[in-house]
């Protein structure tokens, strides 16, 4: 039976180097983003929807979701654009910071991981970020920082509802690193691509060795280290 995998934020950047990847291993793939239609071919269904809103109840309802991957994220306050200093933090960015890198991805952990529960079976990812460990903080990017330990903080509650459960089930973070996206800018050193196949091998693996980690590629950042 074929997987299904649902992908946000897969208009550009990463989140479409990792629906190639999905569609290139099998799985059938569901996209969301905020454009009004997806700007490639690598799915199968696509919904247009912003993460900050209250998601609908029609939002592929009658799918088995398997996988899914939490890509969705802005950041607002990168100090790359002249704008990071926690002083100059601009208060409806740190609402918009956390209405889509948080709010958004909690949303979709509360619709899809009972049903995984339920299920015995599935994988939750959340893209996050190095920088959203306590021991990175450097006083710049507050709101893109503490949105994704947040989310990092989400990874865990959602493992340990996993854990109890005892069954094929996995919630892990992931780090893309720094990568060749609009976000990344093209001086990035890595290739998205890469880092998409990466997140994709970790689909694979038995529940018991990702649930609850956080990897940055194939290997564990880990949450203090």
């Amino acid at each position: 039976m074929t997987p299904t995998a649902l992908v946000t934020g897969v208009s550009r950047g990463l989140g479409r180097h990792i629906c190639r990847s999905l569609k290139g291993s099998g799985y059938r793939v569901l996209g969301a983003g905020l454009a009004a239609a997806p700007r490639h071919d690598d799915l199968d269904d696509y919904r247009s929807l912003n993460l900050g809103d209250r998601l609908p109840a029609s939002l592929f309802a009658t799918e088995d979701v398997d996988v899914v991957v939490n890509n969705a994220g802005v950041y607002l306050d990168d100090p790359r654009a002249g704008y990071g200093d926690l002083f100059a933090l601009r208060v409806e960015d740190l609402h918009r910071t956390f209405e889509v890198n948080l709010f958004g991805t909690v949303q979709m952990a509360l619709r899809y991981a009972p049903r995984m529960v339920e299920r015995g079976s599935g994988r939750m990812v959340c893209v996050s970020s190095g920088m959203g460990r306590l021991q990175d903080a450097d006083g710049a990017s507050f709101a893109y920082r503490s949105s994704k330990l947040a989310v990092n903080s989400l990874t865990l509650a959602v493992s340990r509802h996993f854990t109890a459960a005892g069954t094929d089930v996995s919630a892990f973070s992931y780090c893309p690193g720094w990568i060749r996206t609009e976000m990344g800018t093209d001086s990035a050193p890595d290739d998205p691509a890469d880092t998409a196949a990466d997140l994709v091998r970790l689909l694979d693996l038995p529940a018991e060795r990702t649930n609850g980690r956080f990897f940055r590629g194939l290997d564990e950042l880990g949450w203090d280290k």
